[in-house]
């Protein structure tokens, strides 16, 4: 039965709304055993709308996958001399405080080796690329207290870039052949306060950062054109009617500075790495945004596309509202990535 197999709840705790997905490991298989969403009033509200959430949601286990973002979590590229995993984990402890603004202390720190490269020196040892990521101890420990509190098992606590990248990968698991091979795309999650970017080749994580830009820009954007109160504005947005001209004019410079921010991330990756983003793959709330897909592909001038992080997953209908699934399916991206790293 279900509840015998490997289950955990991928959550995504936004600044607008929470996302669970329960995915259930059977075998080679991945099933969605539960989904719910909630929005949140206020950030005072966050605990009393994740209870909500688990009350009502169907979820069979108490076990999850968060994730925290922000300004107390940096990304840093080192270069460094090739070495083990073990030496890796060491020395960057060691260097650290060197690449962060906060005590080391006061972090936890991870690291990815990225790619090998030449040594700037002469005859130097060969070296390698590596991610630094680091988040404040405290933010970590807030948010895993706060589900224990709430009676949850949290299981991992990382980050919604690498989550991203999680997701995409088992799109590649569960539904192979469905995208080609050896390719370097590029994942944009645009959220409500923030966007996450994780540029990855052959599945593997590159480059990741977040921009602090996302649809509530793109709402604030509205209401001052035309305005509107909030709720009014993003009721707008999502659904523009006959006034898609109007609101796709009163969003051109935010949608620029935001595409223009993005550019800089694919720039930086392409003179650290040989080769070039080759599509742009968007998700996150305001991909809802009738004309993003086409706005930021201009901006790009790459393909660009919003993908479903659902591909290719079962649905236990009788546990699930699968038409609610499906509509918010784009919004599912970090939810589906942080069940996938643990299942």
């Amino acid at each position: 039965m279900l509840k015998q197999r490997k289950s955990i709840v991928g959550l995504d705790i936004g600044s607008n709304s929470i996302k669970a997905v329960e995915l259930t490991q059977d075998k080679f298989e991945y099933i969605i055993t539960a989904f719910a969403q909630v929005d949140i009033a206020n950030e005072q509200g966050r605990r009393d709308a994740l209870a909500e959430l688990f009350r009502t949601g169907g979820f069979r286990t108490k076990r999850v996958a968060s994730a925290v973002s922000g300004k107390s979590v940096i990304f840093r590229y080192l270069n460094m001399a090739k070495m083990s995993d073990d030496e890796l984990n060491a020395a960057v402890r060691f260097e650290a405080s060197k690449y962060i603004p906060f005590d080391v202390e006061e972090v936890e720190l991870d690291t990815q080796k990225l790619a090998d490269v030449p040594s700037a020196q002469e005859g130097g040892k060969e070296e390698m690329k590596v991610l630094l990521v680091a988040a404040k101890k405290s933010l970590v420990t807030d948010q895993a207290e706060m589900l224990t509190e709430l009676g949850l098992q949290p299981t991992s606590i990382s980050v919604d870039s690498f989550a991203l990248g999680n997701a995409f990968e088992l799109n590649d698991i569960v539904s192979p052949g469905l995208r080609e091979s050896d390719h370097t795309v590029a994942l944009v999650d645009v959220g409500f306060a923030k966007s996450s970017i994780n540029i990855l080749r052959n599945n593997v994580t590159y480059f990741a950062r977040e921009v602090a830009m996302g649809g509530q820009d793109l709402t604030n954007a509205i209401t001052r054109r035309f305005g509107l109160e909030g709720f009014e504005a993003e009721a707008l947005k999502r659904d523009p009617q006959d006034q898609v001209v109007e609101v796709q004019d009163a969003v051109a410079g935010v949608l620029d500075d935001l595409g223009n921010e993005i550019n800089l991330s694919f720039d930086f990756f392409e003179n650290q790495f040989e080769g070039e983003v080759e599509e742009v793959y968007l998700s996150g709330g305001s991909v809802l945004l009738p004309f993003l897909e086409e706005s930021l592909e201009k901006i790009f001038e790459k393909r660009t596309r919003v993908w479903n992080p659902l591909e290719g997953l079962k649905v236990k209908a009788d546990n699930v509202d699968v038409d609610a699934l499906n509509q918010t399916a784009p919004q599912l991206a970090v939810a589906v990535g942080l069940a996938a790293q643990v299942a």
